[in-house]
């Protein structure tokens, strides 16, 4: 069972690297992959602390997009360790965009009534400054003073569209985002395609085109994936010839307390490992590697 999908307290996981490699220990995991959003800063110590333990780290990224009225997120798997720094370059850039996004977030909410300043979300439960806020942050300080109940009202009512704390986020195209993880030699997969909320046809046009761009991928396994996405993805990839990944999106703490590592939302995850040995090949998959695939589904 591997895990390719998960987040840290580098960006808006409440595990700190080392308390997610032992979760991942723990759970048997044959493979970890953390993800965090727009960052890499957690690898070094995740690398640190796996050494000489039995389990495979790849170094991950799940970097924000751009695509015309679409929910879209490009994971980067397999990063050489020689373009950490291009990505950490990249997390720099991101994380000064990201402080303006924070700052707005607080003047809005403040303005509508809420009492938050950047002091409740900026630093986690050890006092210690998280390297980036993001919407989870706000979520758990929004849940521990009283006024939402569960996570769910925060996405629909305070950061959806009309709502308090609504900040618009345009990133970079996606165009230019897969060729950034290109041109450094990792793999570019499309995250959780279900969040793209385009149907059928509309979705196989979306991937042929990212594909056009250079995206290897798509997450057929994910948490928020029933079984019949999975189906329809599987069969989006085997056309397209394109490769899957998958994961929990493990954040752990009050983001998205369904996801558990490696088994994912009411163990719908058991993700075997050839399907993080595929990220390591240069040619497109073999037809068993689909076939394959579909007994896991």
């Amino acid at each position: 069972m591997i895990d390719l999908h998960t987040h840290s307290t580098a960006s808006d996981g409440f595990l700190n690297p080392k308390e997610l490699l032992d979760l991942a220990l723990k759970t048997k995991l044959e493979a970890l992959a953390l993800t965090d959003h727009d960052a890499v800063s957690g690898l070094e110590e995740l690398h640190k602390f796996a050494k000489n333990k039995k389990i495979e780290i790849i170094n991950g990224a799940e970097l924000s997009v751009y695509y015309p009225n679409t929910d879209m997120e490009i994971l980067a798997l397999n990063i050489p360790n020689k373009s950490l720094n291009a990505f950490k370059e990249y997390q720099n850039n991101e994380l000064n965009r990201r402080k303006k996004i924070t700052n707005r977030r607080i003047h809005l909410l403040q303005l509508a009534g809420f009492d938050i300043t950047y002091e409740d979300v900026a630093f986690d439960t050890n006092k210690i400054e998280r390297t980036q806020i993001r919407r989870p942050h706000f979520v758990d300080v929004l849940l521990k003073k009283g006024y939402i109940k569960t996570t769910e009202e925060a996405y629909k009512k305070i950061f959806a569209k009309g709502g308090p704390a609504r900040v618009e986020n345009k990133p970079k195209s996606v165009k230019e985002v897969i060729s950034f993880i290109k041109d450094n030699g990792a793999k570019a997969i499309l995250a959780h395609p279900i969040h793209t909320k385009k149907e059928d046809k509309k979705l196989y046009q979306m991937i042929k085109r990212l594909k056009s761009y250079g995206l290897d991928g798509i997450e057929v396994f994910h948490s928020s994936h029933p079984q019949a996405e999975r189906i329809k993805y599987l069969n989006i990839i085997r056309d397209l010839n394109l490769i899957t990944t998958g994961g929990s999106d493990y954040h752990g703490g009050t983001a998205h307390p369904d996801n558990k590592l490696g088994t994912g939302k009411n163990n719908n995850l058991n993700i075997p490992y050839f399907v993080a040995k595929e990220l390591y090949h240069k040619k497109a998959p073999s037809k068993s590697y689909y076939d394959e695939i579909e007994k896991y589904l």
